[in-house]
């Protein structure tokens, strides 16, 4: 009873100090959150439409693109493709997270594990020397408190903003990709040049008439396909020294 008692404490202890480690994480979720929430009333779409998507979905970069994807009248596949190709990479994040867990875990908690897994809390996670439950789903709870208040604040501050900030607020969706790329391109010529080559695809499937009838809403995923094989070509991941 003593041993059960003490595990039952070490638990909940793990479940704090993920929360609190998450702060940061919540405190930048929140104002890109609130951005969203207001992005989705000044397009005119229902408030439940986002407080739903960043509940269920909780891919900031996603929710983004789906919405400009939905405005622009592209098909729920298109939508489902374009989801599935951008979060492709939690695929191998969650795999690195689960080789760090212990054996015996409930398929559902697998999949509550799996669902809380962000950029950030993947590498919060991966900087513990044990990766420990509690701790991880503490600070999923965290992050995920964020982006989905931070979106329910969008949507209620949008009833009491003027019209004429509203309207601006579309601009918000490319002002936080240009904030994620360019510190990512400044460091790396790579990441530079492969994002100028999948401008330029996205803008000759979009400027050239023939190829934007031709492709139609399909251009955002056609440009990830060819962006991602011409990346791969040009700069190929190189072997270490073991082959590996």
């Amino acid at each position: 009873m003593k041993a059960l008692a003490l595990k039952k404490i070490r638990s909940n202890s793990d479940f704090k100090i993920g929360i609190k480690s998450a702060g940061p994480i919540f405190m930048g979720y929140f104002p890109i959150a609130v951005t969203f929430g207001l992005i989705i009333k000044s397009a005119n779409l229902p408030g439940y439409m986002a407080l739903l998507m960043s509940m269920t979905n909780f891919t900031g970069a996603t929710q983004f693109i789906s919405t400009t994807m939905l405005l622009s009248g592209a098909s729920p596949w298109n939508i489902l493709l374009t989801t599935f190709m951008i979060n492709a990479r939690y695929f191998l994040m969650s795999l690195c997270v689960a080789n760090k867990l212990p054996r015996g875990i409930s398929t559902r908690l697998k999949g509550i594990l799996a669902f809380g897994i962000t950029d950030e809390v993947f590498v919060l996670a991966m900087t513990k020397k044990e990766t420990n439950i509690n701790f991880i789903l503490g600070s999923q709870l965290m992050s995920w408190l964020g982006w989905v208040g931070g979106t329910l604040v969008g949507i209620v501050a949008a009833d009491f903003l003027p019209g004429s900030i509203l309207a601006s607020t579309g601009i918000a969706i490319y002002i936080m990709f240009l904030g994620l790329i360019l510190p990512a391109a400044k460091d790396s010529k790579e990441i530079a040049v492969v994002t100028l080559v999948g401008i330029l695809i996205s803008s000759i499937f979009f400027y050239i008439p023939v190829l934007k009838n031709l492709v139609g809403n399909w251009r955002v995923i056609i440009a990830i396909i060819l962006t991602s094989a011409i990346g791969a070509v040009v700069f190929p991941v190189k072997e270490d020294e073991d082959g590996n």
